[in-house]
């Protein structure tokens, strides 16, 4: 059976997992890993798809500490924004504190302070640090009724800076669930595999080489891998759970191959 035919039929049958650890090479089993990854990132990928937003805070920490119960007062009070501009008709343009400041309306230029600044003018929001320009957001889901409190404002502000930054945060999301994916992929196959080798010298087992062991661990990976994916997809799970079902599938699938076949074949003998 040609590959990558060969390796699909051992994923489904605990012995045959077990049976078929010599069918590769080395090159179809790196490919065959390349694949599994990317299969992990598809529940990702279309989950970016579908986000309307994404929490400004992972990119930049603490970005609405600024924003205290003054401050939000005197946006409530003083801010009207109409047409997706901004006017400030208050008296205190300027808040400052510990955590950073914020401008209110187009007059008031920023100051050199180092510290976190959140600046509405008439058009933009434009947050910076340290005298360099964080991001430039323009008031669309920024409207005057999701002024009337902190939580409202700040998730306008996020759907607000995804929607001009959807592409390179999907990319940088898929990129990083990737890292994640493939560090974890890599802990379970080489340290599976190496436990496994640690066996070729006793009597009881078959295993002999660690391409054999490379082999039979990543025929039982296939498996949890399509399956946890495919539940990720159905029930809209976050890409931490999918790990962890994967995880678990897999240590289940290995103990199964275990009691099955004891790493044996039938006609061992040595």
């Amino acid at each position: 059976m040609p590959y990558p035919f060969n390796y699909f039929a051992s994923i489904f049958d605990f012995r045959s997992s077990f049976a078929n650890r010599k069918k590769l090479s080395w090159f179809q089993m790196i490919f065959t890993s390349f694949f599994l990854i990317s299969i992990t990132l598809v529940p990702v990928a279309l989950q970016n798809a579908q986000l309307k937003t994404y929490p400004l805070t992972t990119f930049v920490s603490d970005v609405f500490d600024p924003l205290s119960n003054d401050v939000m007062n005197d946006i409530k009070e003083h801010v009207v924004i109409k047409d997706h501009e901004l006017t400030y008709n208050g008296s205190t343009p300027v808040h400052k504190s510990s955590k950073g400041q914020v401008i209110l309306g187009q007059a008031v230029k920023a100051s050199d302070s180092k510290n976190l600044t959140l600046s509405f003018d008439r058009k933009h929001l434009v947050i910076s640090k340290e005298q360099k320009e964080l991001a430039t957001i323009s008031y669309q889901a920024i409207n005057q009724k999701s002024l009337q409190d902190k939580k409202n404002f700040t998730q306008a502000i996020s759907s607000d800076w995804f929607r001009e930054n959807r592409l390179p945060v999907s990319l940088f999301l898929i990129v990083f669930s990737g890292f994640l994916s493939t560090v974890n992929y890599l802990i379970l196959i080489l340290g599976a595999s190496f436990f496994l080798y640690l066996t070729r010298k006793s009597r009881l087992f078959s295993l002999q080489t660690f391409k054999e062991c490379f082999n039979c661990i990543l025929n039982c990976l296939g498996l949890p891998i399509l399956l946890s994916v495919l539940i990720s997809l159905l029930f809209h799970q976050v890409f931490t759970t999918t790990i962890m079902i994967q995880n678990v599938l897999f240590v289940l699938y290995l103990a199964m191959v275990f009691y099955k076949t004891h790493f044996r074949d039938p006609d061992y003998r040595r």
